[in-house]
């Protein structure tokens, strides 16, 4: 969408006949822009505090290419739930490859774990819901419908769809038509 952007914007313009509309549809447009870039630099911000830590604590464990497990651990936290547990299941094999001893194996995943899940729910669900307020309740859904329907693919663009939904929602029916009848 943000690559695409003026293109689109071009052509859901051009749809419309009405004046009014085209405001309507460009002022759409603009709030999933911002809606959406506000979201993904959240995102990354929150993904390299992830991959910092899973390449410190691949450092103080003692295995090999910290720098690479940290890159790793950055870009498979942007699938949620999935990748921080292919990350753990990636730690834990490297591990197993890597230390003589199976609790030597496992204290870099169980450190990575320990960290992945603060960071999954208390870190980033707290900075999501103060910076983008969005009710953890129908984020959770998303995920489970969208993954459900597509897979990773599905997980990973579960929110950035929630996200034009509840745009295109706001602006369709705004909260100062909703009144109760008297």
């Amino acid at each position: 969408f943000l690559l695409g952007r003026l293109q689109l914007r071009h052509v859901l313009v051009v749809f419309f006949d009405k004046r009014e509309a085209r405001l309507r549809m460009l002022k759409i447009m603009n709030d999933v822009e911002h809606n959406l870039t506000s979201y993904l630099s959240v995102v990354a911000v929150i993904n390299s505090v992830v991959g910092l830590a899973a390449g410190l604590i691949t450092y103080f464990v003692g295995l090999p290419n910290p720098v690479a497990w940290g890159v790793l651990g950055f870009i498979l936290n942007f699938i949620p739930y999935i990748g921080a547990l292919m990350m753990e299941l990636i730690l834990l094999a490297l591990g197993l490859v890597t230390f003589p001893s199976l609790t030597h194996a496992l204290i870099a995943p169980a450190l990575y774990l320990a960290f992945s899940t603060l960071e999954g729910h208390f870190i980033t669900p707290g900075i999501m819901g103060r910076r983008l307020t969005l009710n953890p309740l129908i984020v959770f859904l998303s995920l489970v419908f969208w993954t459900w329907l597509w897979g990773p693919v599905g997980a990973f663009l579960a929110v950035p769809i929630l996200i034009v939904l509840l745009v295109i929602t706001s602006h369709v029916f705004p909260k100062s038509a909703l009144s109760l009848p008297d």
